[in-house]
């Protein structure tokens, strides 16, 4: 199913450029092998919930939910076209596991249905580390775990996220490196919820980037 996936994502990016014209010829060797990689680190249970911030193209949460039919995903993107592109890419697959939703971030961190309620949250070429941990503490319970897609040259991104890590209840547990096939050297970045987030956290939409902790 990952080859009619890489397909599907193909043909809707032609119109919608979810993915450039490059990235569309390494949809397969780069941005699928990349979303997967995970998978040698992150064992879910069955029905666990897991959320992917800022899916853009849907990478790595369609990949992630083809590959892990077990586990309940939602998809969160604030632009309309590729969240209704994911959608129908989501219905030629038939995919029963997967929700979406087309808001802001900050703003569904709120919403008490959502709210610390995910076992794991995964985030990929989405925004700067400090970023990135205030919005994925506003959706894992405690004890649910992060994932950060990254660069290998991550240690001073790291180094800058030591604050946010302290305020948004997020422990750094490792960094699991891994190279792609064309020889990119790739790191993910894990952190751990360790107690609940304070209520005034995410801060309004636009504040975690414009403002970093």
């Amino acid at each position: 199913m990952i080859d009619k996936l890489i397909s599907l994502l193909k043909a809707k990016s032609e119109s919608l450029n979810l993915f450039s014209s490059g990235d569309r010829l390494k949809l397969k060797e780069k941005h699928i092998t990349d979303a997967l990689a995970v998978l040698q680190i992150w064992s879910p249970k069955k029905s666990e919930k897991a959320i992917d911030l800022g899916t853009g193209g849907g990478i790595p949460g369609l990949a992630l939910a083809v590959s892990c039919p077990a586990v309940n995903f939602m998809l969160i993107d604030s632009c309309a076209k590729k969240v209704h592109a994911l959608e129908e890419i989501s219905a030629e697959l038939k995919l029963k596991n997967v929700d979406f939703s087309c808001e802001r971030i900050e703003e569904v961190a709120h919403d008490s249905a959502y709210r610390e309620t995910f076992d794991s949250a995964f985030a990929r070429a989405v925004a700067p580390l400090p970023t990135l941990l205030e919005y994925a503490s506003g959706f894992l319970r405690v004890g649910g775990m992060f994932f950060a897609w990254k660069s290998a040259d991550y240690s001073a991104e790291l180094a800058s996220s030591l604050r946010a890590q302290k305020e948004l209840n997020l422990h750094f547990v490792r960094a699991f490196p891994y190279t792609l096939p064309e020889g990119e050297a790739r790191v993910i970045l894990v952190f751990e919820k360790i107690a609940k987030l304070k209520p005034a956290y995410p801060r309004g939409v636009g504040v975690p980037k414009g403002k970093p902790i």
